[in-house]
């Protein structure tokens, strides 16, 4: 396999990274069931993956980590639940950008809002470009109609979100080969999700092959999808009660000793703020 990626992880200013095209950004500007919303960026272009939070408190993340002034060319939707769309058509009207998502995705959202109109639709397992943007959407087993999570292709660097996956499929696994930066959910821990007041049905939801990956699993994920190009490993959508920042980051930590890659940046992402950029140098 060919190395694409220097061996030093790029720490550019973001005044150097935003003036140039050779850096690519993923800044997850929240992400939990209050909400969630991941900016893919190159030079002042971007796409925004998920609008999960209201367009003011959006807009307010991206202020407050200097991307307010992207040029945003589209929103990209995972699935229909409220955690993923609250601020969706606001968002697309201050963003002045189409809405792109599965047919049934789309349906059930216009079902809800007659006021969503720019939608895009794509089939699973295709491709599309947005401007300088190719995104590949995939399939991921879910408690949605048709959800989704998105590899996207730019400058010759690869990154990934996988978030609201019930288990790691081989279809799963093979979209997160090779990335450079992969955000992948570690929602919950085993014990804590047992011991939680939750009612059985609950659990055995988020247990189930449609509800969320375990820090052991997604500990496993990483494992089998992590290659010589990966750089940045990002946890998201962790459980505020069944779960907690420590655990998470030893689980993934773990998972990169195992592999012998302490050189991976491991980051942990935040519902209540955004959390640094993670870059990459374009080929």
């Amino acid at each position: 396999m060919t190395k694409q990626y220097s061996d030093n992880i790029p720490n550019p200013s973001l005044q150097e990274a935003l003036d140039s095209e050779r850096y690519v950004g993923v800044t997850v500007l929240g992400s939990g069931s209050k909400g969630n919303a991941t900016v893919i960026h190159c030079g002042r272009d971007a796409i925004l993956i998920d609008a999960g939070f209201s367009a003011r408190e959006l807009l307010n993340r991206l202020q407050s980590v200097g991307l307010g002034e992207l040029r945003f060319h589209a929103i990209l939707v995972t699935h229909e639940h409220d955690d993923h769309v609250k601020g969706l058509r606001v968002c697309a009207t201050k963003l002045d950008t189409p809405v792109y998502t599965t047919t049934k995705c789309a349906n059930i959202l216009r079902s809800r809002d007659s006021r969503l109109k720019q939608f895009v639709t794509f089939v699973a397992g295709g491709s599309f470009d947005i401007g300088r943007f190719t995104v590949s959407p995939f399939s991921i087993p879910h408690d949605a109609e048709d959800p989704v999570a998105f590899a996207v292709y730019c400058q010759g660097v690869k990154v990934a979100l996988a978030t609201d996956v019930g288990f790691a499929s081989s279809a799963v696994e093979y979209a997160l080969q090779d990335c450079g930066t992969m955000v992948v959910e570690s929602n919950h821990d085993l014990n804590m999700l047992a011991a939680s007041s939750r009612p059985w049905n609950i659990k055995q939801r988020i247990m189930g092959r449609q509800g969320h990956l375990s820090n052991d699993s997604s500990a496993q994920l990483l494992e089998h999808t992590i290659t010589e190009n990966t750089q940045h490993v990002i946890l998201a959508h962790l459980s505020s009660e069944c779960n907690t920042p420590e655990i998470a980051v030893r689980s993934g930590q773990e998972a990169l000793a195992h592999l012998s890659r302490p050189d991976i940046h491991l980051a942990l992402a935040s519902q209540g703020t955004p959390i640094n950029t993670a870059w990459l140098k374009s080929r």
